[in-house]
């Protein structure tokens, strides 16, 4: 006989997954020495995080130019498990290559990003950050539905694509 998960419950390990995740990367956050670097536009208001990227490495937040390659990813933005108070839903251009980070930066989203020895961690968008709805509530990202093991600046995204980030309680 085969054994067969029902939608609710793969919904439901699906949170206790992206939970754990949640945890093991506060954990590394707070043990590893976070630290946080917010970008602005011209008139001085937020327009996303970066990350520095570690010496010697290249840098992928150079600007596109017209012989780069385009992209189109769609970005949801989800906090109704929390209080609702953060929410997005639209497409954004990006070039080739992009990243998952690069995606929910292109929103104009305000955002608290934190460096650790995994990656870079979304720790707040729109004010809403980890812990804000009990000590395991924070951001998580899927991709076309599925849950993606990498931070946000590793993971790329592809023309097509659905990026979706959801506030796990």
């Amino acid at each position: 006989m085969r054994n067969r998960i029902t939608q609710p419950e793969a919904r439901t390990s699906r949170r206790l997954l992206a939970s754990l995740v949640l945890a093991l990367a506060l954990a590394v956050g707070v043990l590893g020495g976070c630290t946080q670097t917010t970008a602005s536009t011209d008139d001085g208001s937020a327009a996303g995080s970066t990350v520095a990227a570690p010496a010697g490495s290249a840098s992928t937040d150079a600007p596109a130019t017209s012989d780069d390659a385009q992209i189109s990813v769609q970005v949801v933005v989800d906090s109704s498990a929390a209080d609702g108070s953060v929410s997005y839903d639209g497409t954004v251009e990006l070039a080739e290559g992009a990243t998952v980070l690069d995606a929910i930066e292109a929103t104009g989203l305000e955002l608290d990003v934190q460096d650790s020895d995994y990656g870079a961690f979304v720790n707040a968008i729109d004010g809403l950050a980890t812990g804000d709805a009990g000590d395991s509530s924070g951001w998580g990202y899927d991709l076309n539905g599925e849950m993606v093991m990498e931070s946000a600046d590793v993971a790329t995204v592809a023309d097509g694509d659905v990026l979706t980030w959801t506030y796990l309680v």
